[in-house]
């Protein structure tokens, strides 16, 4: 199924899709740096910087900490 038919749908059953997609990308911003979020979702850097920004993502210990998982994991 094509994305727009099932927002459609979605819509037509009273499921607003925009501010569930919003909602999702806030959360993921506020947890993600601005260019692995890019990556993943395939944002446009400055797209993802500036959701970041909105979500008050400031997180500079992102690296440490999956440097962090790896090395706990590794044990």
């Amino acid at each position: 199924m094509a994305p727009t038919h099932l927002m459609h749908r979605l819509n037509g059953i009273g499921l607003p899709t925009r501010a569930g997609r919003g909602t999702a990308l806030m959360e993921l911003a506020g947890q993600l740096p601005a260019t692995v979020l890019s990556r993943l979702l395939g944002l446009h850097i400055g797209t993802a910087t500036a959701w970041s920004q909105e979500a008050g993502n400031t997180r500079p210990g992102y690296a440490a900490e999956v440097a962090r998982r790896a090395l706990r994991k590794n044990q």
